[in-house]
């Protein structure tokens, strides 16, 4: 029934210019697309880069040099920025990965260009949003994929195809720390799990890997941090496949896309299967624990020159109920009526196929790129671009929205143009789908588009990036495209968003901005429905109190550290609320990279203050007359300084910034620029305040949004504090409109860390969605 489906779409979105479709069996009208318009090649005005202004605050750059013939220019629509490279060589396919103030792409070129490619062709580059200008970060090396931020190690790991293998680069200084050989290149990204970097390698035709046969290539590694390899599968243990789809977790389990089995002289021998063409599920200890290869075993060989198997495009998408695959090419054999068809599959976790949609195909146009594969909203509904012919030696780049079922959606159709790269997904609301030196901006609620003319002709292979509300798209040439009005901010709570997930190209389901766990961690949290009653979702807000002793931070920072981690594994996002004196810990002891690794995890960072009328008072009070000199106080502080000064000794803590508390002193001391309270709903706390809704106040002049929370097997708090009894009674009574707040504080959670797991479980239990205070409220 689905043989013509894409055809058919494909003629009704052509049949009229006024209609689009929208929500699934819907129509709805959309206005003139509001272009941006740039003649290509644009108009150019050759500027100077951007310089920072003189009172930024961000880091300046680190001392690389410039790339010294750059070319910098804008458009009525865009500033750019381009490496100047042979348009006929250059080959850029990398996502950039965002690293701090850097956005960070490798090199590359196409083959036949060989070293004849340029000056540019082996090289790392870091465009710097601080001063907005581009610079060479290492010479020597060049990649295809997207290098992987590890902010918890501070590692960033770069996978390469000329210049090793792998090099573990030091993600502060940008130099390498190791460089790996590995017997094989790689052309796909890798994943860190449990400390350890998963990658694969290439399996060509070429005699590096055939005559003799290398059998490290097209096999699995895991290496750890000194690139030492752990755990390795290649063709003596039975696996040989190309990797050239970047390997993806959700936390518990690798899933690997392959491409050619090639055996040496056993070439196009496909008795023997190698898992070659497939999906292959592993373990962390590289054991192949399921696989999936659609139609003729192994890989399938068109019947043309060139380029001529079915392999995995871009990377297997898990989204915790399932995972998407599509394939570049077709499968298997003509169908009855002659003609080739390639697929998107769905998988269930376990590799099964649920449901497939397939794509007309011709030898001439591709029907996915190498280094694209969908992405996924907050509702599961996966957005995929194809290439498709148009039945007269043309083609069209399509984006269809497709549900879990297969069920699809045309949103755009656009002639003449390969559909080569991911959409982006974006504020829940739009899509970013880039094709042949054109953005559309698609918003799917109001049913309107942007369109951008990019700043040269070139593909674009890489998928859009947000950063900082700020739009980069880079093109097949070397041209960076710099958009700042497109109005949106981020990626909202979509599932996979991107490719390679989020900025740091993690790869990883678990990892921020994910809106539901992996299968296989825990259970995906559901808000209330009618089959789950209330409460809507919950907080933990974990308050990092002023200390009574100096050396109460050091003796608590490991109990931290373990509670954090206990979260990650139930996928319960921690509000932490640091006091000064444990941000002054983090900072003298080198522990910032952890703190924002644990944002980055959607952990939020938030302030924990106690005012001149607090037994425990911390020193910073925008009112001074009112700190006691009576000896009261159990700190030794003394009036330290007003609460502009708090707030800018915290500000390093967070990279996205302080927007919600835990404090006292509210009417006084409330900062500018934080939003969100946690808090009592009256002079002292009481389990009373374990449900509640938001409430919209004012504080110190400001306006907040007040939501309020009780004290988890908090001793001191006395018949005040809550235990699990209480949180069981409080989610069968809940109402559905109710959130459920709990506080712990860091004396609780280190003298009493093994009740930390049973809340944990009994919520992970009931199916509620642990948030942070910032996420609940956000828009309220």
């Amino acid at each position: 029934m689905k043989r013509f489906l894409i055809a058919l779409l494909l003629l009704s979105l052509l049949a009229s210019a006024c209609y689009r479709n929208g929500a699934a069996g819907k129509t709805s009208p959309v206005p003139p697309t509001a272009t941006h318009s740039a003649l290509h090649p644009p108009a150019k005005n050759t500027i100077a880069p951007p310089q920072a202004t003189a009172t930024s605050t961000r880091s300046a750059p680190p001392a690389f040099p410039p790339l010294p013939d750059a070319e910098y220019g804008q458009t009525d629509a865009l500033r750019y920025v381009r490496i100047p490279m042979d348009a006929n060589c250059a080959n850029l396919t990398a996502t950039p990965t965002v690293v701090g103030d850097w956005l960070v792409f490798p090199a590359h070129t196409r083959r036949e260009c060989g070293a004849d490619a340029g000056p540019h062709a082996r090289e790392l580059f870091g465009y710097n949003t601080t001063d907005g200008k581009l610079y060479s970060l290492y010479q020597g090396a060049s990649g295809e994929a997207p290098l992987h931020y590890d902010a918890a190690s501070g590692r960033l790991y770069w996978t390469v195809v000329f210049g090793g293998n792998l090099l573990i680069l030091d993600a502060q200084t940008l130099q390498v720390r190791h460089k790996v050989g590995g017997g094989a290149t790689s052309d796909s990204a890798g994943v860190v799990l449990d400390d350890l970097f998963y990658f694969g390698t290439v399996n060509g035709p070429d005699p590096a890997c055939q005559q003799p046969i290398n059998p490290d290539c097209g096999a699995l590694f895991a290496v750890d941090a000194s690139g030492n390899v752990v755990h390795k599968r290649n063709t003596d243990n039975g696996f040989r496949a190309w990797i050239g789809t970047s390997v993806t977790t959700d936390g518990t389990y690798l899933y690997w896309g392959s491409a050619a089995q090639t055996v040496g002289e056993k070439s196009g021998d496909e008795s023997e299967y190698l898992y070659g063409c497939s999906v292959a599920k592993t373990d962390r200890d590289l054991n192949i624990l399921a696989s999936f290869d659609p139609g003729d075993p192994a890989c399938f060989k068109l019947p043309f020159e060139g380029a001529n198997e079915d392999s995995v495009s871009g990377e297997v998408v898990p989204d915790g109920n399932g995972l998407w695959v599509q394939y570049v090419r077709p499968n298997d054999a003509p169908d009855a009526a002659g003609a080739f068809q390639s697929f998107l599959y769905r998988l269930d976790n376990d590799l099964n196929e649920v449901c497939r949609l397939p794509f007309d195909f011709e030898p001439q146009t591709q029907s996915a790129g190498f280094y694209a594969a969908p992405t996924v909203d907050a509702a599961g509904r996966a957005y995929v671009p194809a290439t498709v012919p148009d039945g007269s030696g043309g083609r069209f780049g399509v984006l269809l929205q497709v549900t879990p079922d297969c069920q699809p959606v045309m949103l755009e159709a656009l002639p003449g143009v390969s559909a080569y790269a991911s959409p982006t997904l974006a504020d829940d609301r739009a899509v970013l789908f880039a094709t042949d030196g054109r953005l559309q901006i698609i918003d799917l609620q109001a049913g309107t588009q942007q369109a951008y003319d990019l700043a040269s002709r070139a593909r674009v292979l890489s998928s859009p990036v947000i950063h900082d509300g700020v739009v980069y798209v880079l093109q097949e040439d070397g041209t960076l495209n710099i958009i700042t009005d497109s109005g949106l901010s981020g990626y909202g709570q979509a599932i996979w968003p991107r490719y390679r997930h989020d900025n740091a190209a993690s790869g990883r389901l678990d990892a921020f901005p994910a809106a539901n766990p992996a299968s296989g961690t825990v259970p995906a949290s559901t808000p209330a429905t009618a089959e789950r009653p209330g409460p809507a979702a919950a907080f933990i807000a974990v308050h990092l109190e002023v200390p009574p002793t100096a050396g109460a931070v050091a003796r608590r920072w490991a109990s931290l550290e373990n509670l954090v981690a206990l979260a990650d594994r139930y996928q319960v996002k921690l509000t932490l609320q640091f006091s000064w004196p444990w941000a002054k810990y983090v900072y003298e002891n080198g522990l910032l990279d952890t703190v924002h690794a644990w944002e980055a995890e959607g952990h939020e960072i938030a302030l924990h203050h106690h005012g001149p009328t607090h037994k425990f008072f911390d020193g910073y009070t925008n009112a001074p007359d009112a700190v006691r000199t009576d000896g009261w106080y159990a700190t030794k502080f003394g009036y330290l300084g007003d609460m502009d000064a708090l707030m800018a000794f915290m500000s390093p803590l967070s990279q996205r910034g302080i927007t919600s508390a835990g404090m006292s002193d509210e009417e006084s001391d409330w900062p500018a620029g934080v939003l969100y309270f946690a808090t009592d709903s009256g002079d002292a706390p009481s389990k009373d305040d374990l449900l509640s809704r938001p409430v919209e106040t004012t504080h110190n002049g400001f306006p907040v949004v007040e939501i309020y929370n009780a004290g988890f097997e908090i001793a001191h708090l006395g018949p005040a504090a809550v235990n699990l009894d209480d949180v069981k009674a409080a989610l069968q009574s809940a109402a559905a409109d109710e959130y459920l707040g709990l506080v712990l504080n860091d004396e609780s959670f280190q003298q009493d860390f093994s009740l930390m797991e049973p809340l944990f479980q009994l919520l992970q239990d009931a199916g509620l969605p642990v948030e942070t205070v910032s996420s609940l409220l956000e828009g309220q």
